[in-house]
């Protein structure tokens, strides 16, 4: 980017990590992990409740693994807002998630909100933080 950053360009980035986040759940809808794990930067971390920390690719693919193998999966999210630097070399979104499956006890439904940081990276935009928690309240 050049050092002149118009909110023209800023809205363009925007729109840019909106469609790489709506290409991000496609991968997800495919159960494929190793595709999953792309959208995240070499280093990106993913912050999921009640799991460790996964830092690196390698680690943030085998929680998306552990994910996307359960049964009878449904997961969508939908940003509410994109927000990037005036930089445009980082931005952040805020969004809501729908998480449900099946587990030892019956159905698991969940929705809540998440925040995804972006960076950019060695291809485009990729995700450096990913977190996600309940708007429900506690079991």
């Amino acid at each position: 980017m050049t050092s002149t950053v118009t909110a023209r360009s800023l809205a363009v980035e925007a729109q840019a990590i909106r469609e790489e986040s709506a290409r991000w759940l496609r991968a997800a809808d495919t159960r494929d992990a190793d595709a999953v794990a792309m959208f995240y930067a070499e280093d990106g971390a993913f912050l999921v409740p009640n799991v460790p920390l996964a830092r690196g690719r390698d680690a943030v693919r085998a929680v998306w693994a552990q994910l996307l193998a359960a049964p009878n999966l449904e997961l969508a999210w939908t940003p509410g807002s994109v927000d990037v630097a005036q930089n445009a070399d980082v931005a952040y979104e805020i969004g809501s998630y729908r998480l449900a499956m099946d587990g030892q006890g019956g159905r698991i439904e969940d929705d809540g909100k998440y925040v995804a940081v972006w960076k950019r990276g060695e291809r485009g935009w990729q995700v450096a933080a990913d977190i996600f928690n309940s708007s429900r309240p506690p079991a």
